[in-house]
């Protein structure tokens, strides 16, 4: 893949009613910074606003609002419904200025091969819809586009930002992120770093239904009340900015520490509009106390059952905390509504004010969290291609290569070490007693009970074997990864694998369980699941197979053979022995312990040979194929497992 370390990644939220700019460096591990936007003034955020000027072209923001003269303004344009007009000409009019803006103000933005854009999508947009977002948004000029559900955004921002406190239990515990926007409340419950479907409670609860309500009872105080109200049906741009104004003095009322309204109950908050009628002008303005805002937020709405905003608020809290169950370790408030003051409070009577998590800037989390989804998933891909072209090549081949003569040395030894005890001169004395006919039907058994005992998955003796070598290979597999750790900005110490033991007849690796969810500053933790069962699966797999049915096999066939001769010479004689049905009495002559002595003593060098026959042959008919068993199961597995610690809650 192409280098990425120095590329930067820009995080847009795109909101319904506001949208910022935060922009990551996948060279550094520093905080994403909030990026000014706005052709004049600059600013932290952008009303979601865009306009066509006949002479001044695209404006957006509030240069877009307050302009004269235009000749379309766009206003919560934010829509899955791409296909129409009305949406997608908006949303590319407002993407394609903000980012020219922004790349104005920001040098660095300009290199198109070095940025990537990260755009937010509400959870319940599909894969499909995704990617047909970011097809437009591609439209807008922008070369590299990811787009990436919200909710994840706002999980990355809560674990990375430093005004939140949340513990890794909560992370990879049960979270809901409440996401308050101007047209919807986006409830999405977070599983263990993986994002469910968002929680349906049936009502459109957009924080811009308040910004109409604000607008209507201005209005109906207003002296011009009936001028305004005709020209507000017959002018949409009015409207428009009208509506816009309300939300401003909205969200300045809820900046204001309440305490000022309770020390000052006629203490008000405002903002002033010029309006002109027939060449008549007069000014719309709004004053809003804190009784007028209580009663904004009770009033009746018929979009949500007659019920006023709070109250559908309190409801679909409460139908949440149904529907997930019980408590959730932690419930993130994000979006710039979420400070009004009784939502973070409703949230906190519904699941408890220990768990609610709110960060300093709510309004800009998404942004933040965007440009850090992008920059994981960035180094993410780059680990992955470093690690797989690390194993595409031929050092981890040689590496295990080079260690397999020692495995089968130690393999050797544990399948001939004390076979004669354990399966020899048993056989031999059910052959005395009759119970076998032939020698030949000796070595058959004694062969099936060898052939059982190399393929169960439970041999203590191989898995010990395993275990040993397996541990022996992980420091020389860390100084592999170590460079790799660095290039990524990975911690090197984190490749420390956990060794591995044998328990109870059991393999065991004590790696931290969420070694394989942690996010890319830690990937390399993912080793720890990856090296930790590899190889013994290999082995117990493909391994099993290649011991069991290939030459290692037929050099214990002959060890057997030779073994229950109790003779290496007299070739023919012993042929017809083996093949005959030696009567009872021939079989106890000389008697069963001088046998099983003679046996005994030649127990030793024999399966020392033994040993050595069958290392050899493992080399000879298995190694090369255990060598790519295992170098392709370590791949696939890191590949795997990378790939799951970049969608951490996808």
């Amino acid at each position: 893949m192409a280098d990425t370390s120095g590329t930067v990644v820009v995080g847009f939220d795109l909101g319904h009613g506001e949208s910022a700019l935060a922009k990551a460096h996948t060279s550094t591990t520093l905080a994403p910074e909030i990026v000014d936007i706005g052709s004049t003034g600059g600013g932290r955020q952008h009303v979601t606003v865009v306009a066509e000027h006949p002479t001044r072209g695209v404006l957006v923001g509030r240069e877009a609002a307050e302009a004269k003269g235009v000749t379309s303004l766009y206003l919560a344009f934010k829509s899955p419904e791409f296909g129409r007009e009305e949406v997608r000409h908006p949303v590319l009019l407002f993407v394609a200025k903000v980012k020219a803006d922004a790349v104005a103000r920001d040098g660095e933005l300009g290199d198109k091969r070095r940025v990537r854009w990260v755009f937010g999508a509400p959870s319940g947009w599909s894969g499909d819809l995704r990617r047909a977002y970011a097809d437009l948004l591609r439209s807008a000029g922008l070369q590299q586009v990811d787009v990436v559900p919200e909710s994840r955004a706002a999980m990355l921002y809560a674990r990375e930002s430093m005004d939140i406190t949340i513990g890794q239990d909560q992370l990879s515990g049960s979270i809901v992120v409440t996401d308050v926007g101007s047209s919807t409340t986006d409830f999405t419950r977070v599983l263990g770093y993986h994002t469910g479907p968002p929680i349906d409670t049936g009502v459109q609860l957009g924080a811009g239904l308040i910004d109409r309500t604000i607008l209507e009872r201005q209005l109906e105080r207003h002296s011009e009340r009936k001028a305004l109200e005709e020209l507000l049906h017959n002018n949409r741009l009015l409207r428009l900015r009208l509506e816009l104004l309300c939300r401003e003095v909205k969200e300045m009322y809820f900046r204001t520490d309440p305490s000022r309204f309770a020390d000052d109950p006629d203490a008000t908050v405002g903002g002033v509009h010029r309006v002109q009628i027939d060449k008549k002008s007069f000014y719309f303005d709004i004053e809003l106390t804190a009784a007028d805002m209580e009663a904004v937020l009770d009033a009746p709405q018929p979009s949500l059952e007659g019920r006023s905003w709070r109250q559908a608020f309190r409801d679909a809290l409460d139908e949440v905390a149904q529907e997930v169950g019980g408590q959730p370790d932690a419930v993130l408030l994000t979006g710039g509504a979420s400070r009004m003051h009784f939502v973070q409070e409703q949230t906190r009577e519904v699941f408890g004010a220990d768990r609610v998590l709110l960060g300093l800037e709510p309004e800009v989390a998404i942004a933040r969290g965007l440009a850090l989804a992008g920059r994981m998933s960035l180094r993410a891909a780059g680990f992955r291609a470093d690690i797989r072209k690390l194993l595409e090549g031929d050092r981890i081949g040689s590496l295990v290569q080079d260690r397999l003569p020692s495995l089968g040395a130690k393999l050797g030894e544990a399948v001939a070490d004390g076979m004669t005890e354990r399966h020899v001169i048993p056989a031999f004395r059910r052959w005395q007693a009759g119970q076998i006919a032939t020698l030949n039907d000796m070595a058959a058994g004694i062969t099936s009970a060898l052939h059982a005992e190399l393929t169960d998955p439970d041999n203590p003796r191989l898995k010990q074997v395993i275990t040993d070598w397996q541990n022996e290979l992980r420091p020389d597999l860390e100084e592999l990864t170590r460079p790799i750790c660095r290039r990524w900005h990975i911690p090197p110490s984190a490749m420390a694998l956990p060794a591995v033991e044998v328990s109870g007849g059991q393999l065991e690796v004590p790696f931290d369980s969420a070694a394989a969810t942690q996010v890319l500053d830690n990937i390399a933790k993912v080793m720890n699941v990856v090296v930790a069962g590899v190889v013994a699966t290999t082995l117990f797999g493909a391994g099993t197979a290649i011991i069991a049915a290939t030459g290692p096999f037929a050099v214990i066939i002959a060890f057997v053979v030779v073994l229950v001769g109790l003779s290496e010479g007299k070739e023919a004689a012993m042929r017809k022995a083996q093949e005959a049905n030696i009567p009872m009495w021939m079989r106890k002559v000389g008697g069963e312990n001088r046998l099983v002595n003679k046996l005994r003593q030649g127990a030793g060098p024999q399966e020392a040979q033994l040993a050595a026959a069958f290392s050899a042959q493992f080399l000879d008919d298995g190694g090369q194929k255990l060598m790519s068993e295992i170098a392709k199961g370590i791949a696939d597995d890191l590949d795997a497992l990378a790939e799951a610690a970049e969608l951490l809650v996808s």
